[in-house]
């Protein structure tokens, strides 16, 4: 089943009057929201941080990722959409994955961006991430160790934090 996300969009962006061509893609409601149907989904990453950022103690997280560009994230204090881009595939030995997410709670009604290089290293894979929020900060860099699975929640809007999600 596919789930609308719906963000409100600021009167100075000047696109309240935009369409876009696929209307069953993304559209302006009437009521002035912008809305992205979530695609299929096709993988998800459980990740485990080693080096934290001190204002998101949170040492795991998943990621959830849908055909379409769109992506979930969930943790002990985490939980937005986001969009995402993907530099190679899901099946190279490397590969990165840049993100903006969508303005939240979690991030102060605001929008952050991180890259995340993912290394296959057979028995043990590993994640660098880089991130800088909307003032410009750059976070200092995290690190951890991530499992890579197919994706099989069908409704972006289900999955919630539990810790049986953290990686065993």
């Amino acid at each position: 089943m596919k789930h609308s996300v719906g963000i409100m969009l600021m009167a100075m962006m000047g696109v309240a009057s935009v369409q876009a061509e696929d209307p069953d893609l993304t559209i302006i409601n009437n009521n002035g929201a912008l809305e992205v149907q979530v695609g299929e989904p096709t993988y998800k990453h459980t990740l485990r941080y080693r080096k934290l950022y001190e204002e998101k103690p949170f040492p795991d997280a998943v990621i959830y990722y849908y055909q379409n560009g769109i992506y979930k994230i969930i943790s002990q204090g985490e939980d937005h959409f986001g969009l995402y881009v993907l530099q190679g595939q899901f099946s190279d030995q490397t590969y990165t994955i840049r993100y903006i997410s969508m303005p939240s709670r979690d991030w102060g009604e605001k929008t952050a961006y991180h890259q995340l290089t993912f290394v296959d290293g057979g028995d043990r894979s590993i994640f660098i991430q880089n991130a800088i929020t909307d003032t410009g900060e750059q976070i200092s860099q995290q690190n951890g160790i991530y499992q890579l699975e197919k994706n099989t929640e069908t409704d972006a809007a289900n999955p919630k934090w539990s810790a049986d999600k953290a990686i065993k």
